[in-house]
């Protein structure tokens, strides 16, 4: 007596069904060239960050964000104020929430090797009454099109900045007003201070 042969399980089927179209999508693929390729797609302009452009004259399809100092927040800075030098943006890191507020106004160009790089302070307000300063480092990396922050300092609580120049034609030196030890926070910050960095690789050092 012969034995008859079980059908397929048709759950054996689908895979095999799979397997089938996606050879013959990968042959229909590679029948045809990159410009035929690109001639199915119409060319869509791709918008600039209008921040980026107006600030920094850069072309970026990517939106400038901070990494937020001894966080693990980033800031989506959205708002330009030209006028005053500012712009700003708000964070998010759960159980803390603030802004972070970049000067603009004293931006440092630190160009080097055909490389983009630019220093600029910045500020973190939270929910607490500190106004935490720092300078920090930025890069414009051309393969993404996005500007990074690849360092930054604290510079003080509650400071005043003042001044943002270059000191013998490579350090970054930053002169703000800060508190005295006998002065209160809520008090105008009377000690002018000049500290001065230099950008080694990625990073701020601070210089003598």
């Amino acid at each position: 007596m012969k034995r008859r042969r079980l059908p397929i399980p048709l759950i054996l089927l689908v895979p095999i069904a799979m397997l089938a179209v996606v050879i013959v999508a990968g042959m229909y693929r590679f029948s045809l060239s990159d410009d035929d390729i690109m001639a199915k797609f119409p060319n869509q302009p791709i918008e600039s960050d209008a921040l980026l452009y107006a600030w920094l004259g850069i072309s970026s399809p990517n939106p400038l964000t901070l990494n937020v100092p001894e966080s693990r927040a980033f800031a989506f800075i959205d708002e330009y104020d030209s006028a005053n030098g500012l712009a700003s943006g708000q964070y998010d890191a759960g159980t803390e929430r603030g802004r972070v507020t970049l000067f603009t106004q004293f931006k440092l160009d630190l160009r080097s090797d055909e490389e983009i790089w630019f220093s600029a302070p910045f500020m973190v307000s939270n929910q607490g009454s500190g106004r935490f300063y720092y300078l920090g480092l930025f890069k414009y990396d051309p393969q993404p099109r996005r500007v990074i922050m690849t360092d930054s300092v604290l510079l003080g609580d509650r400071i005043e900045l003042e001044q943002s120049q270059f000191g013998d034609n490579k350090y970054i030196e930053v002169t703000f007003l800060q508190h005295s030890a006998q002065q209160s926070y809520i008090e105008q910050p009377l000690d002018r201070v000049t500290q001065r960095y230099e950008r080694v690789g990625n990073k701020l050092k601070q210089s003598k």
